[in-house]
């Protein structure tokens, strides 16, 4: 087993993952007859992501290995692509311990309860297949950037702050930054309120809004809330009833020019919907908040 070069004195039994997983490698590749590992994430919306691996023989000795690396390398794939549906062609009785443990009993409750009901719709669901059986990859990408061009809004949902920035062409006519205290707000009208006062104050320095793109921590699909720290104070009704469509909504009363929210991972991007693509506003965002003093550049 590979060790660590520095071990932290209040845990001296700690083991890297990276080298629990190379020393397995390791094991796995230096075995007689290693196992295939193939893994399917199916989203609802149908999109799927492929994983293929090894792992040891599938013998008693063997097992805890096994199991211990198919759980982290799942909870990995999960956190990384996400999906509600998993496929595993491996060992059955392996699948099965996987499943048990991703369960709503299980030691991955709170993941399964992530991923199945609150990030998708659907319950989350481990089933073992044979490989033939696994669902073709289908993990299409994105395009970024390219679309600055006319009247446009960006704004970013902070847990202290909003921010908001108007650009004509690419250029920069306005930014601002509004105190706010959103985390433990129960009434989700806070929310919808500081939004819909950052927006229109980012119109009113523009002859007209051609499109909107906004970023917060937390996870959005199609402009859907899933999970989002914004709104932890609100109940899980006023959350379905008045949280999870809010920019859906929003977009409906900006007459349904591209509008576009997306968690960080995207840099705040907007989406252009005639060129089908997103568009990154983080200059907009970065120019906000750089400031020049006596020449020199200092981003607060």
């Amino acid at each position: 087993p590979k060790t660590p070069h520095c071990f932290p004195v209040l845990d001296p039994g700690f083991s890297p993952a990276a080298l629990w997983n190379r020393a397995f490698q390791d094991w796995v590749r230096s075995s007689s007859e290693p196992q295939a590992l193939d893994i399917a994430l199916l989203r609802p919306d149908g999109t799927c992501y492929r994983h293929a691996g090894q792992l040891l023989p599938h013998t008693d000795t063997n097992r805890e290995l096994n199991r211990t690396y198919t759980e982290r390398l799942l909870k990995f794939l999960l956190w990384q692509k996400g999906g509600s549906k998993i496929f595993i062609s491996s060992d059955p009785e392996l699948v099965r311990e996987i499943a048990r443990i991703y369960s709503p009993d299980g030691a991955r409750s709170f993941d399964a309860d992530i991923f199945g009901g609150k990030m998708f719709p659907d319950p989350l669901v481990i089933e073992h297949v044979h490989y033939d059986a696994l669902p073709e990859a289908r993990d299409p990408s994105v395009t970024l950037g390219g679309h600055l061009d006319g009247c446009r809004i960006g704004f970013d949902l902070g847990g202290s702050d909003r921010k908001c920035a108007a650009l004509i062409d690419g250029e920069v006519v306005f930014s601002e930054e509004i105190r706010w205290d959103p985390y433990f707000e129960k009434d989700p009208q806070y929310h919808i309120d500081g939004i819909k006062h950052s927006l229109q104050l980012a119109a009113s320095h523009l002859p007209r809004v051609d499109a909107i793109g906004g970023s917060a921590a937390g996870i959005y699909v199609n402009n859907e809330v899933r999970v989002a720290s914004l709104f932890r104070g609100v109940s899980k009704q006023d959350f379905e009833q008045h949280v999870r469509r809010i920019f859906i909504d929003l977009k409906s009363e900006w007459k349904d020019i591209p509008f576009f929210f997306s968690s960080y991972v995207d840099n705040s991007t907007e989406y252009d919907e005639h060129q089908e693509e997103k568009t990154s506003l983080w200059q907009s965002i970065k120019d906000r908040l750089t400031r020049r003093e006596g020449g020199d550049t200092r981003v607060d």
